[in-house]
């Protein structure tokens, strides 16, 4: 009996093994089933990586377009502080690219997309910080003259304002700053820049000896008010149009403005939509929104236009503004052009493309513009909170 148990032992051991060629045949099978579940992970990857970089541009767009609506909401916001200053003239100005008819923007191979794809505007908002303040000089303050232009503080009557008010009203006024020059009823408008700081004075064009502040240093415009792009970044008062002047009085306004503008940067191979706000030191803050931006346009439907509801009315020229803007031809509006007091909705179109592919390999081309990525677009229709109340 023990020999027997002795014998079947090694046999027992044997057979609970595997062979060589057992174990070879499972490896290659493993082998197999990897590659097979690699291959399949590999061809996913591209496709993954272009769902995560079109859900990138999404987004990107969608939140630069929120953004817009948020800031166009309160253009023309802080016109008054307890003053009984009108909402507008001006609380968007829009700078329109205008493509040539049959032309494009594009160019090249690879295409790269122009300046003329690429609208921009500002929203027009007043320094809340800075109250309004009337311009005090003898008979009415002339912005196309060099003399200095004297203000009253705020909630001081007729200029008689102690040292330590005038000096603290004088330390809002900085070099660099944009001021606009509004009258009363909002029937005429101007704007002027800062080239010295604000400081407190009196002198002979002052209607009488008391504290005020004085601004020294400023651009002038021409005897219609109009300015140079240099001197009005805003354009606000660089184009013609029935609302500028150059003469105000002291029942008129003073403000100080903290624009925010929308534009897209060319600079670079990679066209970038930034928003740049005017702080309140008037040192430019620049925010990136979104990167390959390959389109964004800005129109604008006007006061008085012929129907409400009718999309066609938006204009995306500024120098044709008239109550049926696309049907006008450019130079036939006269007054209507550049007239952003009538502006009361705006619509604003942006496109955008993932990365442009190099990989030789990836054959897709888009319906777009054939190129070697894929596109998203967003349009939206904004109203500017404060228009249209009284219309």
């Amino acid at each position: 009996m023990k020999n027997r148990k002795l014998e079947r032992a090694p046999r027992r051991a044997h057979e609970a093994a595997f062979t060589m060629i057992e174990l070879m045949v499972a490896m290659a099978i493993f082998l197999i089933i990897s590659a097979a579940a690699f291959s399949l992970f590999a061809s996913h990857q591209p496709v993954f990586s272009q769902q995560q970089n079109l859900a990138e541009v999404n987004i990107a767009l969608r939140n630069a377009v929120a953004q817009m609506q948020l800031d166009i909401a309160n253009a023309g916001a802080n016109y008054y502080a307890g003053n009984n200053i009108p909402n507008y003239p001006v609380g968007v100005t829009v700078t329109n690219n205008v493509v040539a008819a049959g032309g494009d923007c594009r160019s090249g191979t690879p295409l790269v997309y122009g300046a003329n794809c690429f609208d921009s505007f500002n929203i027009i908002t007043a320094d809340s910080s800075t109250p309004p303040t009337n311009p005090v000089n003898t008979g009415c303050a002339v912005t196309s003259s060099s003399s200095t232009i004297y203000l009253a503080p705020s909630g001081v009557s007729t200029g008689y304002a102690t040292a330590a008010l005038a000096t603290a009203a004088a330390a809002n006024y900085k070099s660099g700053d944009q001021l606009l020059l509004v009258k009363s009823d909002g029937s005429q408008y101007t704007t002027i820049q800062l080239t010295a700081a604000g400081s407190t004075g009196t002198g002979s064009t002052a209607p009488n000896t008391n504290l005020y502040v004085a601004l020294t240093g400023h651009t002038t415009t021409t005897a219609a008010g109009l300015n140079t792009t240099t001197t009005d970044p805003y354009n606000m008062s660089t184009n013609t149009n029935s609302m500028l002047g150059a003469t105000f009085c002291s029942t008129d306004y003073l403000l100080r403005l903290i624009p925010i503008t929308y534009s897209v940067d060319t600079s670079t191979s990679i066209p970038t939509l930034i928003r740049t706000v005017a702080g309140t030191t008037q040192t430019l803050a620049q925010k990136t929104l979104a990167t390959q931006v390959i389109g964004f346009k800005v129109g604008v439907s006007l006061f008085n236009a012929t129907t409400d509801t009718d999309t066609t009315t938006y204009c995306f020229n500024a120098q044709s503004y008239d109550p049926n803007c696309p049907g006008v031809t450019s130079g036939t509006n006269g007054a209507w052009a550049y007239n952003y007091t009538l502006v009361r909705s705006m619509m604003v179109s942006l496109i955008g493309r993932t990365n442009p592919s190099v990989d030789p390999t990836y054959v897709y081309r888009n319906s777009f513009d054939s190129g070697s990525y894929q596109i998203q677009g967003v349009s939206a229709v904004i109203n500017p909170r404060n228009m249209s109340m009284t219309d």
